[in-house]
């Protein structure tokens, strides 16, 4: 609307300037209204209407009534005119009146059009001289600007021409004069305008009409004919003075096909955008549909109260900034909220345009408006969810930034900035490269992982970056970088993500370092406990000789020295033995110790239950004796280590059997349980129990709890035990109260390798 605005304002003072005048006749009040400049061309001080009859007395005879026929075909057909005519003031002027049709109403009619002097030198050549005008009808004929010709009427055949026809027609003189009117024009343009030779005059007086015709180079011309009826030599014959239209035309065409593309624009902005006029008292002289449909508010209720209906309260500063802006005659762009009269606001991307005339006041506002109301919408909507997806990122305790394809930040969280860069807030750190913040061979590092990223669209996960704080202190980050790309898929930069990771790098390194010692204690362990182990194998074995030694020799001592050997003899011979015999015992029970885990068994497939059926066997004569009461539960088939896991089930009843108070009746439950990677077995007796106090040492080797003489033992079998379980995989431990017996219980893993 602007740019039309400026261009009917230049146009409207080119013709003022060129002191083109234009007028209106309203038809209904029989009146014609002129410019100032139509005024002035016609010699009226002041009126700017004039009644028609009173404007058709403003030109000569046979002029005046020319003018009215044109008016009245005008008014009545819609036909155009265009007509040089004399007015009683001497001076002559061209006229031109069309039919306008006005947007949007298909019958709706302004009849309109220009007037302006004529020249002088032309004013005459459209004089109609009478036969005895002699050398002046001659001179001003022949010289006219414009070209011109005589025809017999009869014949048809060219009678005189000027100047300008020749150059118009591209003929000579002698040629032109050999023509006849049908060798310029159109055979069916004649059919049409039945022009014959001896049939009819061919014009009227001031008669015009459109004729195509032809130059001599064959050129199509379209001309309008001005002709008069005039007598030479007693010939009937007619003189006209052709205008060229050809260009004219098409320059009508192209303003028609113009003002077509200027309705269609108004059309589609009116479709489009809110439009709104005012006059210079900002009063509402047009306010198109979209606006009241969007608003609510039609002209009528807009003029009832004010234009403040339309805006909020709030936004009165705005609009007064408005106001002055187009009040000095300058253009006002922005985004307004209206008020809607049923309640809510809307919101349009605004321009005030002010329109001036010949003398540069402001007599008119245009308000074109674009509803915006969902893009506002969506940028409040958007903007809060920016505002909530800054807040989160910003207090997520890693770091997260963005880069570009040159590795420039672009966005960083508040724990980049503060706490890897260094910089007070974000803004000083966009634009800028770890070049500018950290060493070059620890930003080369860097930027090759964000080259590759950006150059390959591949991410890069769980890498282990470092650097050097301000402190000197070496900081440790976790970082996962992913490519940024836009709708079509190409890369525009990165997303990165870094955990600060120096504290678990320092537990992990003390861990290593922890670790290593372990191990290297762990071997030094072993090593030490292979050492053991074979010094008490080589010493469980080499004991044994002695000690068979001295049971042999106090046996033979005994058997020769029977007879003088007294009771107190014979009983220090038998503790002797005793002895020995224990000391055997311990040396044979500390050598299948020290063989657990040294020498590999072999897994086989086992019957548990089997091997319970064998230990009972062998304690069948104890059982009957203490008339022990043994449950037997149900047991799986196992592949493990035959002989350990007979000498732990072995070690476990026998046990149950052994520590049981006198005069008691011993009860004793040997059971299984299956659990979801091991089977668990344990022993249940109503035995002595355990005292709690000594409960931590029950597994540690050489440990007994009771004097010889109350239970015999050597203090290895549990602890034999503890060690055959924990080397095939499993676990053993026991609950025990005094007085009301022990559970012991271990687990063997179902897959042994």
């Amino acid at each position: 609307m602007t740019a039309q605005a400026d261009e009917n304002y230049r146009w409207s003072k080119v013709l003022n300037d060129c002191r083109i005048g234009a007028w209106e006749v309203d038809p209904s009040q029989q009146l014609l209204h002129i410019s100032a400049i139509c005024a002035e061309i016609l010699e009226i001080s002041s009126a700017r209407s004039v009644p028609l009859h009173a404007a058709k007395k403003l030109f000569a005879s046979p002029f005046d009534r020319i003018f009215a026929r044109n008016v009245e075909l005008l008014v009545e057909n819609k036909q155009e005119f265009e007509e040089t005519l004399s007015l009683l003031s001497g001076n002559w002027v061209q006229i031109r009146g069309r039919a306008v049709c006005q947007q949007g109403q298909q019958e709706l009619y302004r009849f309109c059009g220009s007037l302006e002097l004529v020249s002088r030198f032309a004013q005459e050549s459209c004089i109609q001289f009478s036969p005895d005008s002699g050398d002046l009808y001659r001179y001003l004929f022949r010289d006219a600007p414009m070209p011109m010709f005589i025809w017999e009427n009869e014949t048809l055949n060219m009678i005189d021409c000027n100047r300008q026809a020749l150059l118009k027609y591209g003929y000579s003189r002698e040629e032109f004069l050999q023509l006849n009117l049908r060798d310029i024009g159109y055979p069916e343009d004649f059919l049409a305008l039945k022009v014959d030779a001896g049939s009819v005059d061919t014009l009227g007086d001031q008669e015009r009409k459109v004729w195509r015709h032809r130059n001599k180079a064959g050129d199509h011309l379209l001309v309008k004919v001005t002709g008069h009826r005039v007598d030479l030599a007693g010939k009937k014959c007619s003189m006209v003075l052709i205008q060229d239209i050809t260009g004219r035309l098409e320059a009508e065409e192209q303003l028609l096909e113009s003002l077509k593309e200027l309705s269609d624009y108004r059309f589609a902005l009116d479709a489009a955008c809110l439009v709104m006029i005012l006059d210079k008292d900002k009063q509402v002289v047009y306010l198109n549909q979209k606006f009241q449909k969007i608003s609510g508010f039609d002209k009528e209720s807009i003029e009832q109260a004010s234009l403040k209906i339309l805006y909020q309260e709030s936004d009165r500063e705005l609009i007064a900034s408005c106001w002055d802006t187009v009040m000095a005659g300058n253009i006002w762009r922005g985004e307004l909220r209206g008020r809607k009269r049923r309640g809510g606001s809307f919101w349009a991307d605004t321009v005030v345009i002010p329109f001036r005339d010949n003398q540069a006041r402001v007599y008119q506002y245009i308000w074109v408006g674009y509803d915006i109301t969902q893009k506002k919408r969506g940028d409040e909507a958007l903007a809060k969810e920016r505002s909530l997806l800054r807040a989160i990122i910003d207090n997520l305790p890693i770091q997260i930034y963005v880069k570009d394809t040159a590795g420039r930040h672009i966005i960083n969280n508040r724990y980049q900035y503060e706490d890897l860069l260094g910089a007070k807030s974000e803004w000083e750190t966009l634009g800028k490269t770890v070049f500018d913040y950290f060493p070059e061979e620890i930003a080369a590092g860097m930027d090759a992982y964000d080259r590759k990223i950006v150059e390959e669209g591949v991410p890069v996960m769980n890498v282990e970056e470092f650097y050097y704080d301000r402190e000197g202190k070496q900081v440790w980050l976790l970082t996962n970088k992913v490519p940024l790309k836009d709708a079509k898929g190409k890369v525009v930069g990165l997303v990165g993500m870094s955990r600060d990771v120096t504290d678990r790098k320092i537990r992990e390194e003390n861990l290593n370092r922890l670790n290593g010692e372990l191990e290297s204690k762990a071997r030094a362990l072993e090593r030490s406990n292979q050492e053991l182990e074979q010094f008490a194998y080589i010493a469980s074995h080499d004991l044994q000789e002695p000690l068979r030694m001295i049971t042999g020799f106090l046996g033979l001592l005994e058997k020769r020295y029977e007879s003088v050997l007294d009771k107190k003899g014979k009983e220090f011979i038998f503790y002797a033995v005793d002895g020995a015999s224990r000391m055997k015992n311990i040396i044979m029970d500390l050598l299948a110790y020290s063989r657990v885990g040294r020498i590999e068994e072999k897994v086989k497939e086992l019957a548990i239950a089997e091997v319970i059926t064998n230990i009972l066997r062998l304690h069948k004569e104890l059982i009957q004796q203490k008339r022990a009461e043994v449950t037997v539960g149900t047991f799986p088939v196992l592949r493990v280590p035959v002989a350990p896991i007979q000498q732990v089930f072995q070690n476990l009843i026998s046990n149950a059997l052994k520590y049981q108070d006198s005069g008691k009746v011993p009860k004793i439950q040997v059971g299984a349980e299956e659990r979801e990677n091991f089977w668990e077995f344990y022993v249940r007796d109503n035995g002595i129990g355990i005292p709690r106090g000594v409960q931590d040492r029950v597994f540690q080797l050489f440990t007994r709890l009771h004097a010889k003489d109350q239970f015999s033992g050597s203090g290895i079998g549990l602890a034999m035990c503890k060690k055959i379980i924990e080397n095939i995989g499993g676990t053993i431990g026991f609950h025990s109260e005094v007085g009301k017996g022990s559970t012991f219980y271990f687990t063997v893993p179902k897959t042994i390798q």
